[in-house]
């Protein structure tokens, strides 16, 4: 099955050049993405804010250094598109995402 939606990368530098501003104050040679206060806010915020509004969601909190938040369903994924502006929508597969069951977190499909 094909999922739409987002994954951020706390173990990937590059991710501060998709989200430059949150990456201001972040010091690269010393500190781990993943304690960039400003980049976590910015992920929780918005996954909170999808979770009001949709239950429709397969959403995996932090997968070997990774965070996404996927949905086959059409308005779950206008509501993922919507809050995460500043980044582009990416496509997986269902299949690669339950590799790691006991991740998943919220899963529409169970």
């Amino acid at each position: 099955m094909e999922l739409w939606g987002i994954t951020l990368d706390f173990f990937d530098k590059k991710t501060c050049a998709l989200l430059p501003d949150l990456c201001l104050q972040w010091d690269i040679k010393y500190d781990e993405l993943g304690d960039n206060k400003e980049l976590l806010e910015y992920w929780e915020k918005h996954i909170n804010n999808i979770l009001e509004q949709t239950k429709d969601i397969v959403y995996v909190n932090n997968n070997e250094g990774r965070s996404l938040i996927y949905s086959a369903n059409n308005e779950a994924i206008e509501i993922i598109s919507k809050e995460f502006k500043d980044l582009k929508l990416q496509k997986v597969m269902y299949e690669d995402i339950i590799s790691c069951e006991t991740c998943v977190e919220h899963n529409y499909l169970a």
